[in-house]
Formats: C-alpha cells, sequence, structure tokens
C-alpha cells in the first residue's frame, strides 16, 4: 500500500501530544481520550442519576480496549498488570454498582491519573537509567517533574508532602479534558487547515470526543443490559 500511495512517511502529523517526536503522538492521544472518557463519565452520570454508570464497569472496557487494540506491547502489557492487580486500590476505589454520589464517579478519572503518572515516573526513571552521563537515582523533584500536572502548571494541586489536594486536583482534570481544550495548544489561525487539505485541529477534537460518547454509550447499553437480565 505505501509503494502505491508512493508516501514512507504518514501525510497528517500531530499537532500537540508530540513532544518534537510525530511517531509519540498515538500514545500520548490514546492516554488523553482515556482521560477525556473518565471525566465524561462524572459530567454523564451528573445528568443521569436515575441511571448513573458504575465507575467499574467503564474501567473494564477501558481494560478490555488497551488489551486488543493498544499496539505497544510493554505499554499494553503493564497496563494490565497494574489494572488486574488492583493497582492503587483500584479494586476498593472503583465499583460495579451504580452510585448516586458523585464522589465515587470522581474515583475513575483520579484513579485513571494516579495509574498514569505511575507510568510517567517509571519511564523517566528508565530514561535517566538508559543516560550514561547521570549515574544518580531520580531526585525527588525529577520524579515529581515527571507527573501530571507539574507543580508549575497547578500548584494547588499538590499539597507540601507532595500528595494531592483531590477537590482541586479533579477540577483541574475537568477543565483540561472536558471544560475546553487543554491549555498547552497553541495553533496560529493560519495552521488550523493543513495547504494540503489535512484535518483541522476542530475535526480531531470532534472525533476524540465522539469516540469518548461511544464508550460511555456502549458502557450505559451495557448497563441496561445487565439490568434487564436481573429483572428477568
Amino acid at each position: 500500500i505505501v509503494k502505491e500511495v508512493g508516501h514512507s512517511e504518514p501525510v497528517y502529523r500531530w499537532r500537540t501530544c508530540t513532544y518534537g517526536d510525530n511517531n509519540m503522538g498515538y500514545t500520548c492521544g490514546l492516554w488523553s481520550l482515556f482521560h477525556i472518557m473518565s471525566v465524561g463519565l462524572v459530567e454523564y452520570n451528573r445528568h443521569n442519576t436515575r441511571s448513573p454508570i458504575p465507575t467499574m464497569q467503564a474501567s473494564e472496557i477501558l481494560r478490555n480496549y488497551v488489551e486488543h487494540f493498544f499496539q505497544c506491547e510493554v505499554c499494553r502489557l503493564n497496563f494490565l498488570s497494574m489494572y488486574d492487580t488492583c493497582a492503587f486500590d483500584g479494586c476498593q476505589r472503583l465499583s460495579n454498582q451504580a452510585s448516586q454520589n458523585e464522589a465515587d464517579w470522581r474515583e475513575l478519572p483520579l484513579w485513571l491519573l494516579e495509574t498514569h503518572n505511575d507510568v510517567n515516573a517509571r519511564l523517566m526513571k528508565e530514561r535517566l537509567q538508559n543516560n550514561k552521563d547521570k549515574e544518580e537515582p531520580p531526585s525527588a523533584w525529577e520524579v515529581q517533574q515527571s507527573q501530571w500536572p507539574s507543580l508549575n502548571a497547578c500548584p494547588d494541586c499538590w499539597r507540601t508532602d507532595n500528595s494531592w489536594n483531590e477537590q482541586v486536583m479533579f477540577e483541574h482534570l475537568y477543565a483540561t479534558y472536558y471544560g475546553g481544550a487543554p491549555t498547552y495548544i497553541r495553533i496560529d489561525a493560519s495552521e488550523y487547515t493543513d495547504r494540503k487539505g489535512g484535518w483541522s485541529c476542530w475535526r480531531v477534537s470532534g472525533i476524540i470526543m465522539l469516540c469518548g460518547a461511544i464508550l460511555l454509550l456502549v458502557a450505559y447499553s451495557s448497563s441496561r443490559k445487565q439490568k434487564k437480565r436481573r429483572r428477568r
């Protein structure tokens, strides 16, 4: 196909999430989609209090998506291992039972962020280990800088002992992944549409939101089916 098309590299480029390397765009973009979905569950349940989606029902869909569609083998196995062994007390924080309490719904996006930050810390340590010029273990500051959000980006999200202020942390998650485009995205107006007919950033954002809505719809549909089975 590549020979017929005549391109050795993808025509389209990630406009954010790459840190200078276009090959990093997919993994970072996928994590962004997961965060949109997790915060979106809270928003969905706020408006559907009669039939809220259980947090573990959504997390199971996320887990199965990673198992079958995440092409990074190491990333996939690490995530599945963390999920299946109840890392960060996931088996207690997430539940198959529908709840009317928003604090219970928030456990999903907060648990996912904690999981993601653990991945960030591990990758940072691996990069430092591969750096022959640095033999010392990562400092506490370096570990903190690998976390999201950084202390500079959201100083009120972190306490002095590096623990979270969960209320502020969730509000920052919501503002970043659901309340609007991430604040770190900077695209000039002239760049909205590629001269070669590339997709605009608004189309990409729409697709991400649509994927998140589809995942929530699948979770909701599954919840309805389970309720019908129980009635029978």
